[in-house]
């Protein structure tokens, strides 16, 4: 049990007596999620923060207007929830599913509104967490404009994928995206094309399938 509450983002540093204190006091219930699970959806209110120990989750994030989506696979120990459940949007951001079976620990707000109070290390663990979020946006937001279309695309599908590493998969066209880069759909399929001939992703009628992410992000930013 120690163990796992440790290799939880929040729960990292915290002693043996914290780690019996929240046991004994708080109704944690550890469960395990077989594959293809439905963790949390995509606008549902966010009451809860959803611990994932082990496996691989799929987020499936879709666009404001449904026109295109997202998906990608990204290994855990991670907290699912957590950048939703204060502030003005309280709704989960992607819906994540298990791709493989994977441990779960679900806590309320409720719950975590009291371990961040009586647990000093859980409230830095807390805090650091929102603050590399906010860091990691406002880093992207101010990264160089791309010399090139092809930069221009990557830079687009960077600022869309939680990870930039790992199989991406974008279910859009080249017109939608063409009409988000301000290009004629035209040159977009061009670039793209260019972008598939140097091994970096795969194009299909409705969809672009980056295998690494890590490597079209080496090459082209």
């Amino acid at each position: 049990m120690y163990d796992k509450l440790l290799s939880l983002p929040l729960f990292q540093g915290l002693g043996q007596n914290d780690l019996t204190r929240i046991l004994e006091s708080t109704h944690l219930t550890f469960e395990t999620a077989v594959p293809q699970t439905v963790l949390v959806r995509q606008d549902d209110l966010c009451n809860t923060v959803v611990f994932v120990m082990d496996g691989d989750i799929e987020f499936s994030t879709q666009s404001a207007d449904h026109s295109w989506s997202v998906t990608e696979h990204l290994p855990a120990p991670m907290a699912i929830g957590l950048d939703s459940l204060y502030g003005s949007s309280r709704v989960y951001q992607a819906t994540c599913t298990t791709a493989t079976s994977a441990h779960i620990l679900c806590v309320d707000k409720r719950t975590i509104a009291a371990l961040t109070g009586y647990f000093e290390v859980f409230r830095i663990n807390v805090l650091n967490a929102l603050s590399t979020l906010s860091a990691r946006q406002r880093q992207l937001q101010w990264m160089p404009a791309p010399a090139t279309l092809e930069g221009r695309i990557v830079r687009f599908l960077r600022h869309h994928v939680q990870r930039p590493a790992g199989n991406k998969h974008f279910d859009i066209t080249l017109r939608i995206l063409g009409a988000y880069l301000g290009e004629d759909y035209r040159y977009v399929s061009r670039a793209l094309h260019a972008l598939q001939d140097k091994g970096f992703l795969r194009l299909g009628r409705r969809f672009i399938e980056v295998p690494a992410f890590e490597n079209i992000i080496k090459e082209t930013l």
